[in-house]
């Protein structure tokens, strides 16, 4: 067993990082980790990782692997996250990497220990989806229980463990940014157990989750958005690394990338994305949030162009920004919405920036202007609004001093007296809102008030702090009915917000998983909901309401050549309503099946089917 856990590799491993800061060279650096390894190694007694349970769920594998029999033999990187932080997802880069350049025939394995955060990343179904979107090709186990994570006193995703060929502790890892530490501890580490005869070149079970699956017109779309008029929408197609403009009937437009990942500007069919999230329009221009090339990209429908105009196309660690757009580092930007600066001349000339890779709100200038709390900003500047950096729940009335956990969706309510931004605050559980007079942070829904508890997550209607919600990731304003929806992505469901009340309701979604559209809002189902754009389809921009007591006509046409003469009409009808007394609304529907029998060839003649439903409302 693993004596006393990582802490037990604490003391000799402190020494040899110390030791690493003040070498000079490569090779010095190459010799301490050498002579660290000769000291481990030669320990009395192994820090051993105790053997994972066979009946656990593995992924990527032909079945179960065993840690010190299928792997013994192989340097092995555990690497302990869970799908929903963003600092695992910048870890994976590094990880891909260092698959690539070293296979099982080299000696190297790596194993995702799945430690669930949240309740619903510990069902098999949703880490299997996270396998498919994030390309995650090494074997994955789902420890939902934490088994091992408590095992090895591990305390913070990410974490990564080195384990020699005896399953023989060696290093840790916390947390993102140690490429460097990563790919040096590895490669000596092969060479030193290599000189030792003890590294096997065995290939073990791989067999990919991706490769059983048949393809499908869209992968994990992230956002979705619609424009002014109604009639176009825009989707991010992330798992197809791509941007697709359709009409409301599902008629693609335009195709912008894909389908793999890449970094490139230029002609749509020239184009390359990284799993890209968020997206706005406005006219033919539509801005993306580039999350996995952390930039943010410009398309333009009438040129047929795509140009960047924020990140310089590598994860950027600066907390405050102020350089021209393309000459700015930003990181995994989630989600983008237009904006109007306090002192512009035109509306829409701020980009506001869901900065999910560190905590943040960002502000890109697309015009001249100045912002809340600001000075003067040029065209093109990039620079961060709110939020300190630190991953937190912090509300405060300095927008530098509040704290965000992965923010990932945003919507704005620039209409007094609302005058906000709207936050789904995703690790935190929380929507909040962000001042546009003045900026400051307050809560709206959701988590508790203790600023460093991001565990306070469930699945409750009610008021402000009562009401629960579990990794929110989209939040959509309803400027006529004067209300919030949310997309509660891990409890699979579509919430509404009334932000004067601060009361949030279920609105739609069973609360399971599934793909199922019912004949009522609360009777379909969701598999966690990133963006809730959908709601505000085939409302009447004009803000007349149609008599529904009137016969709805549909004209349809038979095709010219019936196989049959027989044929059936089939019409779902929805009723979309706001029920008396209460801020939700709602959806009651009906599915009619009317078989129909054809007895005439001309095709000048017509003929008028009755179908009846009365709905009940209460």
């Amino acid at each position: 067993m693993a004596a006393g856990g990582l802490a037990g590799l604490l003391p000799a491993q402190t020494q040899l990082e110390y030791a690493l800061l003040d070498a000079d060279t490569a090779q010095e650096k190459e010799n301490l980790v050498y002579q660290y390894l000769k000291k481990m190694d030669s320990r009395e007694r192994d820090l051993t990782v105790p053997e994972l349970g066979g009946d656990l769920q593995w992924l990527n594998t032909e079945g179960p692997i065993s840690l010190h029999k299928d792997l013994c033999g192989k340097v092995v990187v555990l690497d302990f996250f869970t799908y929903c932080c963003i600092n695992c997802l910048h870890l994976l880069p590094d990880l891909h990497a260092l698959e690539h350049q070293y296979s099982d025939k080299d000696g190297l394995v790596i194993v995702g220990v799945h430690s669930a955060k949240f309740p619903n990343e510990k069902v098999l179904d949703n880490i299997k989806s996270a396998v498919l979107r994030y390309n995650i090709v090494h074997p994955v186990v789902n420890d939902a229980d934490a088994t091992l994570w408590h095992e090895l006193e591990v305390s913070c995703w990410p974490t990564l463990v080195i384990l020699g060929p005896r399953g023989n502790m060696l290093f840790s890892l916390v947390g993102e940014g140690h490429r460097e530490k990563l790919f040096l501890f590895t490669s000596i580490t092969l060479k030193f157990y290599k000189e030792r005869g003890q590294i096997k070149d065995n290939s073990i079970g791989i067999k990919l989750y991706r490769d059983s699956l048949p393809p499908s017109p869209l992968l994990f779309p992230g956002k979705v958005t619609v424009d002014d008029s109604g009639e176009r929408l825009v989707i991010a197609d992330t798992g197809h690394h791509r941007i697709l403009v359709t009409r409301k009937n599902g008629q693609i437009l335009h195709t912008i990338g894909g389908p793999n990942s890449g970094r490139r500007d230029g002609a749509f069919s020239e184009a390359a994305f990284n799993s890209p999230q968020g997206i706005a329009i406005k006219n033919n221009v539509i801005y993306v949030a580039d999350t996995e090339n952390h930039l943010i990209r410009k398309i333009d429908l009438e040129s047929q162009m795509v140009s960047t105009v924020a990140g310089i196309g590598v994860q950027g660690v600066d907390k405050e920004g102020g350089a021209k757009g393309e000459e700015q580092p930003i990181s995994s930007p989630w989600d983008v919405v237009f904006g109007s600066s306090i002192s512009g001349t035109q509306e829409d000339d701020v980009l506001w920036i869901a900065m999910a890779g560190i905590h943040q709100i960002w502000a890109l200038m697309l015009e001249g202007g100045k912002l809340p709390k600001g000075s003067d900003l040029k065209k093109g500047v990039c620079l961060r609004f709110a939020g300190s950096g630190n991953e937190e729940n912090r509300n405060n009335a300095y927008p530098h001093k509040a704290g965000f956990a992965q923010p990932s969706g945003l919507s704005l309510a620039p209409e007094e007296p609302w005058s906000c931004l709207f936050v789904a605050d995703s690790e935190s559980s929380t929507v909040r809102t962000i001042s546009l007079k003045d900026g400051a942070v307050k809560h709206l829904v959701g988590g508790e008030r203790d600023p460093l508890n991001l565990f306070a997550f469930g699945d409750v209607d009610g008021a402000g702090i009562n009401a629960k919600l579990q990794h929110p990731l989209g939040v959509t304003w309803d400027k006529k009915r004067k209300l919030l929806y949310v997309a509660d992505s891990y409890n699979h469901k579509i919430k509404v917000v009334d932000p004067k009340m601060k009361n949030c309701a279920t609105l739609a979604g069973t609360g399971e998983a599934g793909n199922v559209v019912g004949s009522s809002f609360t009777q379909s189902a969701f598999n966690e909901p990133g963006d809730n754009t959908w709601l505000l389809q085939g409302q009447c921009l004009t803000g007349e309401i149609k008599d529904v007591s009137c016969q709805t006509v549909i004209p349809f046409q038979l095709p010219v050549s019936c196989v049959s003469a027989e044929a059936t009409l089939a019409i779902k009808a929805c009723l979309y309503y706001c029920s008396k007394g209460s801020s939700a609304c709602m959806m009651a529907g009906v599915s009619f099946s009317q078989p129909l029998q054809v007895t005439g060839t001309d095709q000048g003649s017509s003929a008028q089917v009755e179908l009846m439903h009365t709905f009940v409302t209460n």
